[in-house]
């Protein structure tokens, strides 16, 4: 599967504010709990902001993975979220995060998890990507950046 294939427009969101790494999660999560992606939004932020805290998740670049393996998640998901500003995420480059992509996986799919952050990871690693990301202006646009990232 293609990674754009846990994605859904509603839990693609442009130009988020929060003034925190907690607050941008706990954002995401009650959004994703909105659209029925997590059956217990208040475990699965405790797993996510657990999972942090023994280390950042931001991989450079302005970019962010937090995610967690919960039983509150029936298939992988990844919500999408642009900053409006950059937050600190504590990242090795010190670079401010803008870019947030939060990965939901259930208990037992670590294979397909590892091989969704793999893709995932290869496809930010192109400078022109993230680029087009900050510039996106529709969830449709941040779909077709996908779409063509992985064709």
């Amino acid at each position: 599967m293609r990674v754009i294939d846990y994605m859904r427009d509603s839990l693609i969101i442009l130009d988020m504010e929060a003034r925190s790494q907690k607050e941008a999660i706990t954002k995401i999560v009650t959004r994703m709990n909105e659209n029925g992606a997590v059956s217990n939004a208040a475990k699965f932020l405790d797993s996510v902001l657990e999972r942090e805290s023994l280390g950042s998740t931001a991989i450079g670049n302005g970019i962010a993975l937090p995610h967690a393996r919960t039983p509150h998640i029936d298939s992988i998901v990844i919500a999408f979220v642009r900053l409006q500003e950059g937050i600190d995420f504590k990242a090795a480059d010190g670079e401010p995060v803008r870019l947030l992509f939060l990965l939901g996986t259930p208990m037992k799919a670590v294979g397909e998890y590892l091989s969704v952050l793999e893709k995932l990871s290869k496809i930010l690693k192109q400078s022109k990507i993230r680029q087009k990301l900050l510039k996106a202006t529709t969830a449709p646009a941040v779909r077709s950046i996908f779409e063509h990232a992985e064709a």
